[in-house]
């Protein structure tokens, strides 16, 4: 009987022992160390887990927030619009001559027109803004409405080639003072406008003619004549 409880007692004292060993072991493991926070592997965090990166980086995989706003760098600027031109801007004034309704001499009447590249455009404009007639009343047509514009040619020499219809032989009024005007009311107007023109040269359905209507020259080439425009007068009195 005395042998078993020293048995029992040395069985005891060894568990005493390997219990109180246990729990010191255990205590000097956790101050040394805490645990790792969740996403940190070796002190380096894990993008795996969730873990934030660089400010405004989205972890690779990760889907984006929908409604989320883009970033700037990845909106294109919008392209700025090319600069277009108004009908007012893309115009210029020229100055037309017709016949005043109590004189014999020409008159200026302000037009716009296009303002195209070529000069040989611009004569055209002027030639059909003639034959349309005068849009003041103090003034009187040049030409018959039922001319029309067939063709127009510049050479080198500046000496323009004005191709006109039979109209204006055929339906013109006659008399030399209005055959002056016809002719005076082109060449002046051309000559004044465009710099490029020097001289004037009428063609009839394409030929030459010897006469308008029996008075002035067609075969010849005409220069501009201001003496029988008057300048001053404004065509809207």
């Amino acid at each position: 009987m005395k042998k078993e409880s020293v048995v029992l007692g040395t069985v005891a004292a060894v568990c005493v022992i390997l219990l109180v060993t246990a729990l010191v072991m255990r205590r000097g493991g956790g101050a040394g160390s805490a645990p790792a926070p969740a996403g940190v592997v070796d002190g380096t965090p894990d993008a795996a887990a969730g873990a934030p990166g660089p400010e405004g980086a989205v972890p690779a995989g990760a889907a984006t927030p929908t409604g989320a706003p883009a970033e700037a760098a990845a909106t294109p600027s919008p392209t700025p619009e090319a600069p277009s031109f108004t009908s007012e801007q893309n115009r210029r004034d020229v100055t037309l001559f017709f016949e005043q309704v109590d004189d014999e001499s020409l008159a200026p009447e302000k037009r716009k027109i296009f303002l195209t590249s070529s000069p040989l455009d611009q004569a055209k404009q002027i030639v059909v803004e003639l034959i349309n007639g005068p849009h003041s009343q103090a003034l009187l047509p040049t030409m018959p409405p039922e001319t029309r514009l067939l063709g127009l040619y510049l050479d080198r020499h500046g000496t323009a080639y004005v191709d006109l219809s039979e109209e204006l032989v055929t339906q013109h009024s006659g008399g030399s003072s209005e055959e002056l005007a016809t002719i005076f009311s082109l060449v002046d107007s051309l000559t004044y406008n465009l710099p490029e023109i020097k001289r004037v040269h009428f063609l009839i359905a394409g030929e030459e003619r010897d006469t308008l209507n029996s008075h002035l020259d067609l075969r010849r080439d005409y220069r501009q004549d201001l003496s029988i425009v008057e300048m001053d007068r404004r065509s809207d009195r």
